[in-house]
């Protein structure tokens, strides 16, 4: 939210493909709950893609937006795309504080701050704490490791002082065994996650009737690397029911038990690029394109890997044209 007024989210193309997964996955829901009567709250930012998204696809109709920098909300107020979305400058713990859940929710707190994280963990165990049977948060969070530092002192090892400082910040949240390799760049959103499922789970806690489901988490990055978790709320003995009613278990890009995300990076490509590359799909393996163009996309090692995304996601990945108006 802070930093919403200046990131250009609209033009982010691993974040627009995690943005469109996240529709996909309401939709599936909607086989179990009638997503359009769902209240949506969220960090809108000045252009307010999100909400446009879930009004265009979904049909939710009930929308709050937090903004606490007044210039954005100024933004917001001019940008304003729909007449349902109701502005407000406040920050998402003063919300939390103040606001009456009720009805059905989906709210995602889109954090950027990593310095942040011990705050953000707690309010997310307050959101929690205030949710019913049917409702959604989704939670994303800085999974850039250098945002934990470096150490003053040169003798000290790198990821061992960063593995410090993670266990300071994720707190009573941390699971147990943090070490240097938790920190690193593959590990550290890993971390993250097991931090975040503590997290709700606290918030729980004194709700015997009600059960967290993971549903996806993933890791992406155009510029920081960021992990972004969703889980629904459900009453116990309910999930078999949801599973089988939402077909979860069929979805290439479920992640409903949280061991690991998955990755959303897919490679830059000229429109020449892409446009060979998509007359070769569905069919082609990543190594059958690789060789067809007969070099790499990006350095060598990370080639192939790029190129498996992208076959994996192209469907979901958005075209930026230049439009003279």
């Amino acid at each position: 939210m802070s930093l919403g007024g200046t990131i250009p989210y609209n033009l982010r193309q691993n974040k627009a493909i995690e943005r469109g997964l996240f529709v996909d996955l309401l939709s599936r829901i909607g086989r179990y709950r009638n997503i359009s009567k769902y209240t949506y709250i969220g960090f809108g930012g000045p252009f307010m893609e999100d909400f446009k998204l879930l009004h265009n696809e979904i049909k939710i109709s009930k929308m709050i937006s937090l903004e606490v920098d007044k210039n954005v909300l100024a933004r917001q107020a001019f940008n304003l795309p729909l007449a349902c979305i109701e502005l407000r400058n406040k920050k998402s713990g003063d919300f939390l504080v103040s606001h009456a859940f009720s009805g059905s929710n989906i709210v995602w707190f889109d954090y950027a701050i990593p310095k942040d994280l011990p705050t953000q963990l707690a309010e997310v165990e307050s959101l929690v704490s205030k949710l019913s049977a049917g409702d959604i948060v989704k939670i994303t969070l800085n999974a850039n490791p250098s945002s934990l530092g470096e150490p003053t002192n040169t003798t000290e090892d790198l990821l061992d002082y960063r593995a410090k400082i993670a266990q300071q910040r994720l707190a009573t949240y941390a699971p147990s065994n943090i070490d240097g390799d938790s920190v690193k760049s593959n590990s550290y959103p890993t971390l993250l996650l097991r931090a975040l499922e503590n997290s709700m789970k606290a918030g729980l806690s004194g709700t015997a009737d009600l059960i967290l489901q993971p549903l996806t988490a993933f890791i992406y990055a155009d510029g920081q690397q960021m992990l972004t978790a969703t889980a629904i709320i459900l009453k116990k003995g309910h999930r078999k029911d949801f599973i089988l009613k939402s077909r979860l278990y069929a979805w290439e890009y479920q992640c409903i038990d949280w061991k690991k995300p998955i990755s959303i990076s897919i490679p830059d490509l000229s429109l020449k690029e892409r446009l060979e590359i998509e007359s070769l799909l569905p069919g082609a393996t990543p190594a059958d394109i690789q060789a067809k163009l007969g070099y790499f996309i990006g350095n060598k090692k990370d080639a192939l890997g790029l190129m498996e995304n992208f076959v994996r996601y192209y469907r979901l990945s958005p075209s930026y044209t230049r439009v003279v108006m």
